[in-house]
């Protein structure tokens, strides 16, 4: 009904219109549009006349006439069982636009069953009879096996045309290739059959038009399949052919086909249609043939002219069907390539060959451009399954050269086998004669390819080992220059008392194999400043260790982990730990302290649990650690801190933060005695402070909270002390004296002090200053003669009660110390902390100073330390006075010396005037070796190198210009070597002068001279050769001269500016320029070693530390304060640096000296460590 009425509402519009209208309809699809088409192009061309009076009646006398002759004529159309002539209608088997096609069966004059096409009541316009004429009559025209044959054709009762054609059972034609699984080569063969004879129609002069695979049907025979073409029901003829009906049946812009196998040039109204348009379809048939379907549609059907060039762009864009198949989903491709009996990219290689040239050609877009005739079409397919060139593909010589080995394959390899054993056989027998005279010249070029190639990977090798070289050596300047900037900043960290990162840096510098061991003095020094005078550290713990304390004996410990661990350690390697409390994932603390007391005298144990089934925290109580617990107080579910028990154990008191109150109870009988409430509550996490304390007699309790209050309690009527002190912050330690007459306490986060009240008397109170960080914990010696604090700074500091100075530091945690412990004899201490360590300490070690300040009365002459830089002798006047640790030493020495020197502890090395002579004493005075000198010999000067143990003697004669310069081992007092050194007046002054400076080597076989003040002259007292002269007139003059030990490196510094020039003695080159100082620099001395140089300055200057390698500064050391123009050198050991500072204001000067232990003992303690 839809066409109907939109063809009564379209015919009454001009064509223009209607073709719009019908453009712009999206209701409609292309199947309506097109019958809507093709019902008003049928109307537009009905004569003028057909509907005037005359003629209807007419029409309507003839039709009257032949109903009365045939009543069955009275049916508008025909049914199954209708006879029409001889053939009786049996099915319907299509139907198209103007004809109805019916399987019928011929009664007479022979049996069989045809295909019966008969004309559409209502299809009587010329045109339409006119193109039924016309199929008809190319049916008859048809004599080809692959062409359905007219048999019949006549007219029905009522006047419609019909004709009777050879019925075709068979399937169409892409049908039957894929439900038969046909492959390619077959389907080939079937579709030029096919093509061969729609030839055959074009010879006859009939275009088909409408060439698709419906009306190319294949039924199976025993011969084998068989193609039909059917449907000439659009079919056109040639212009040569057209004499043979009466005029043209195709009306202008009438577009007749199925759109997707159409030519471009049947959309269009006025171009002209000829043979071409069946091979554009073959093309289309070829292409889905290969791909499994169609090319892309060109677009909706165009309905005017103007759609030409539409249609042409449609074909420019077809796909390429290799294109095609690589855009396929891989499993759709493997299923189309199935159905061909191949893989998927066999058959992409099928498809990408010849046969997609053959179909792009037949469906150009420019007919001139495609096949003249289907028989080029079918031989191009000929050629490529024969494989020969085909003619749709341009002829490269590399293309015919590979279609001709794949068609003469066998014979190519044949000839190829022959002419290869052909030239085997001429080559080998032409070679023997030339193998001879070869051999030699190939030998010759082998020989020297292999000399070349041999030479060019010794040139490569030493280039990648010079590259790796080098690489190397960079890396290593980089981790040296890492290596120094680390050392000052650990030296820095020190300083601050940040033992954690002082650790860090240390320890990322431990020897690595493969790498160059970098450490140096400074490390050394730093590492047994928080090391060496640990005694012990109790290995690593799973937990942060919240506190340790010595039991009554001192020879074990208990510790209190977080989550609660309990244990008890033994001091004894032989005993096992043993486990007082197990750790509860529920019982975290996050808290430093409160949770583990002992009674004075450490009899009974009190420590903190937390019950996991009923989440009530327990006070539990040991009298032997050993054994079970003998009490356990339930003290509620909110957690408790600061647990003290009183010197009887019959009571224990704690502070709980969320409540702001201290309760007291029995632990006899749990019951609470008293509550004191001090501060408000805190809920937070950091809930951290609280502090209980018992007096050593139980007389008195301190009680401190949230808020900086204190209260002190009288035992047992717990009335408060008139005394109210009270800190900054929370509160968070306490410790009585053991006299009772100081209370000492601590707080958290806000202050770094320890607060020391005085509970008798009326002197002040007092706060301890040093620590950084929080007082996590305090605790008193027995004896009451110490105090010791544990800060949150990592540090731990010792103060002597009398007069509350600190007298040691021992810094060795990595982390916020929390917990501190005398032993019962207070020789020993013990802490815990963050760290997850337990530490026990040598007290009286730590109170030992650790640089011990020597004091010596000024002026003197001549001043000597001993070895160990523990003692000192001075020259006054010729009298050797001893100073400092100087066993078995007399207070001045009885003989007169111009020079004296340590051999060792014991002995010394003396040089004299009167007379000339070099002796080794004792310390008594007592001679054991002596050696005599020129008694004419005078200016006698004297220098011993104890590094090499060579005494050094200048000395001049009369009447001689010359210095003379004799060298002595001081083991058998023998000769060396002598030389005479020609120095001038001025020099030999300055030598006067600078002889305690460092500007010999150490072997005294080179000394390093300033002459005037600008110029550096280096002497070879061997040969007694000037070996260098430096002059630095631009530098306003030059001090602090320091010879290497090996006498090839000058150091020396420059007045005009506080720098450090370094010169190659042998070459006089400036190798560094030292920049560090601000004043005046005024001594320099090298390492034994050669290793470190060290340097100070006029002033409060800091003492700097420098590395000889890449001349980068490691270390700085703060002067004392209160002290000036420090001096430094090293002692023989190169264990230690020894200071000198002039004290203000008096007329002293004082001696410390910095140690380093040797990698030996560091060796040996680490090993121990761990």
């Amino acid at each position: 009904m839809v066409i109907e009425s939109e063809f009564a509402k379209l015919q009454l519009l001009p064509t223009e219109m209607w073709q719009a209208e019908l453009r712009g309809r999206d209701d409609l699809d292309d199947a309506q549009k097109e019958e809507i088409v093709r019902l008003l192009t049928a109307h537009k061309e009905m004569h003028e006349g057909f509907m005037d009076g005359e003629r209807v009646r007419e029409r309507y006398d003839r039709t009257k006439e032949v109903f009365e002759n045939k009543k069955e004529c009275a049916r508008s159309d025909f049914e199954a069982g209708d006879l029409i002539g001889s053939y009786s209608l049996e099915s319907k088997l299509g139907e198209g636009g103007f004809a109805v096609v019916w399987r019928a069966r011929q009664t007479e004059p022979v049996v069989r069953e045809v295909a019966l096409k008969i004309l559409k009541l209502g299809m009587d316009s010329v045109a339409i009879l006119k193109r039924f004429k016309v199929e008809q009559q190319m049916l008859a025209m048809m004599e080809h096996p692959n062409i359905a044959k007219l048999i019949e054709a006549g007219m029905t009762a009522n006047g419609r045309p019909f004709f009777a054609m050879e019925l075709v059972r068979g399937s169409p034609f892409t049908e039957y290739c894929d439900t038969r699984s046909l492959n390619v080569r077959e389907r080939l063969e079937l579709f030029s059959d096919v093509c061969l004879a729609v030839n055959h129609a074009h010879q006859k002069g009939a275009i088909h038009r409408d060439l698709k695979p419906s009306n190319i049907l294949v039924l199976d025979d025993p011969s084998g399949p068989i193609v039909k073409v059917i449907d000439f029901g659009i079919s056109q003829v040639t212009k040569r052919s057209q004499e043979h009906f009466t005029q043209a049946v195709t009306v202008p812009g009438e577009i007749l086909g199925t759109p997707t196998y159409m030519a471009p040039e049947q959309f269009s109204q006025d171009a002209s249609v000829d043979t071409r348009a069946d091979i554009h379809a073959w093309g289309a048939i070829l292409y889905e043939l290969l791909v499994g379907s169609p090319p892309a549609p060109k677009g909706r059907l165009p309905i005017s002219g103007e759609m030409r060039g539409v249609a042409g762009e449609a074909g420019r864009d077809i796909t390429r069907p290799s294109t095609v198949l690589r855009r396929l989903d891989p499993g759709d491709r493997a299923g189309i390539a199935r159905s061909r009996g191949v893989s998927g990219a066999e058959l992409l290689g099928l498809v990408r060959n010849d046969l997609e040239w053959i179909a792009m050609r037949a469906l150009d877009t420019e007919p001139e451009a495609r096949y003249a005739t289907v028989v080029g079409l079918v031989n191009d397919i000929r050629r490529s399954q024969a494989n020969e060139p085909i003619r749709a593909r341009p002829p490269s010589r590399r293309y015919v050269f590979q279609k001709y080995l794949r068609r003469n394959r066998g014979a190519v390899l044949a000839g190829c086998s022959i002419t290869l054993a052909l030239l085997v056989a001429a080559l080998f027998s032409g070679n023997q004669a030339r193998i001879s005279r070869q051999a030699a010249e190939v030998a010759e070029l082998a020989r020297r390819a292999e000399q070349e190639i041999r030479m060019r990977s010794e040139s490569t090798a030493r280039r990648a080992e010079r590259a790796e070289s080098e690489a190397v050596e960079q890396r290593e300047i980089a981790r040296r220059h890492t290596y120094a900037s680390d050392m000052l900043l650990a030296f820095q960290s020190h300083r601050q008392n940040d033992l954690r990162r002082t650790s860090r840096l240390l320890r990322q510098y431990y020897p690595v194999e493969g790498f160059e061991d970098l450490r140096g003095w400074e490390w050394r020094h730093l590492w047994g400043r928080i090391r060496a005078k640990t005694v012990v550290e109790l290995g690593s713990y799973s937990e942060r260790v919240l506190g340790a304390l010595f039991c009554s004996n001192g020879d074990a410990l208990v510790t209190y982990e977080d989550h609660g661990r309990i244990a008890l350690r033994s001091l004894n390697e032989e005993h096992p730990e043993v486990l007082l409390s197990a750790s509860s994932p529920l019982s975290r603390l996050e808290s430093s302290g409160g949770f583990l007391s002992a009674n004075p005298g450490a009899t009974m144990i009190a420590c903190l649990h937390h019950d996991g089934l009923t989440d009530d925290y327990l006070v539990k109580i040991w009298g032997d650690p050993e054994g079970p617990p003998i009490r356990s107080l339930n003290v509620g579910s909110r957690r408790p801190t600061g647990v003290a028990l009183s010197p009887g154990g019959d009571l224990v008191a704690f502070f709980v933060p969320a409540d702001g109150q201290a309760t007291i109870m029995e632990v006899t009988s749990g019951a609470v005695l008293h509550r004191e409430k001090l501060n408000r509550g805190n809920y937070s996490k950091l809930d951290q402070e609280g502090a209980c304390s018992f007096s050593s007699d139980g007389k008195l309790l301190a009680l401190g909270g949230g808020d900086g209050r204190i209260v002190i309690l009288q035992v047992p009527d717990w009335t408060p002390l008139p005394k109210k002190p009270r800190i900054t912050g929370r509160v968070t330690t306490f410790a009585f004296s053991p006299d009772g007459r100081h209370l000492c306490a601590g707080s958290l986060f806000q202050d770094p002090r320890v607060s020391v009240f005085d509970l008798v008397g009326d002197g002040e109170d007092i706060h301890l200053s040093g620590h950084s960080g929080f007082i996590a914990k305090v605790a008193f010696s027995p004896d009451g003669s110490l105090l010791a604090s544990g800060s949150g700074d990592q540090n731990i500091k010792i103060w002597r009660t009398s007069d509350w100075t600190e007298v040691a530091n021992l810094s060795g945690h990595r982390d916020e110390v929390w917990s501190v412990c005398f032993s019962p004899n207070g020789r020993t201490l013990v802490s815990s902390g963050k760290d997850q360590s337990v530490r026990i300490w040598e007290v009286e070690d730590w109170l030992k100073e650790e640089e011990a300040a020597l004091n010596l009365q000024t002026p003197f002459s001549h001043m000597a330390l001993t070895p160990e830089g523990m003692g000192a002798l001075t020259l006054r006047n010729g009298k050797v006075s001893f100073h400092g640790d100087v066993p078995g030493a007399p207070e001045t020495h009885p003989v007169d010396f111009s020079h004296a020197s340590w051999i060792s502890g014991d002995r010394l090395v003396c040089g004299g005037t009167s007379p000339p002579e070099i002796t080794i004493r004792d310390l008594t005075g007592g001679v054991e070796q002596r050696l005599d000198l020129p008694s004419e010999a005078q200016n006698l000067r004297y220098r011993f190198l104890s590094e090499s143990g060579i005494m050094v003697v200048l000395m001049t004669f009369p009447e001689s210009d010359r210095v003379r310069v004799d060298r002595y081992d001081i083991t058998s007092l023998s000769r060396r070597s002598s030389t005479s050194v020609e120095i001038s007046e001025a020099d030999w002054q300055n030598l006067g002068r600078h002889l305690e400076s460092s500007s010999f080597s150490h072997d005294g076989g080179r000394v390093a001279l300033r002459h005037d003040w600008d110029v550096v002259k280096v002497y070879d007292l061997v040969t007694g050769e000037l070996v260098r002269v430096l002059d630095n007139s631009d530098q306003h003059g030059v001090q602090g001269l320091c010879l290497s030990p090996d006498g090839e490196t000058l150091a020396y510094a420059v007045r005009k500016r506080p720098v450090i020039e370094i010169h190659d003695v042998a070459t006089g080159r400036s190798r560094a320029r030292l920049e560090g100082h601000n004043m005046v620099i005024r001594k320099l001395d090298f390492s034994p070693d050669g290793e470190r140089l060290v340097s100070t300055a006029i002033g409060s200057e800091p003492i700097l530390l420098w590395d000889t390698t890449d001349w980068e500064q490691v270390a700085s050391f703060e002067p004392t304060v209160g002290c000036v123009s420090p001096l430094a050198w090293f002692l023989r050991s190169g264990e230690e640096i020894v200071i000198r500072e002039d004290l203000l204001g008096a007329k002293q000067c004082q001696f410390r000296v910095l140690r380093a232990p040797s990698e030996e003992r560091i060796t040996q303690y680490e090993g121990r460590e761990r």
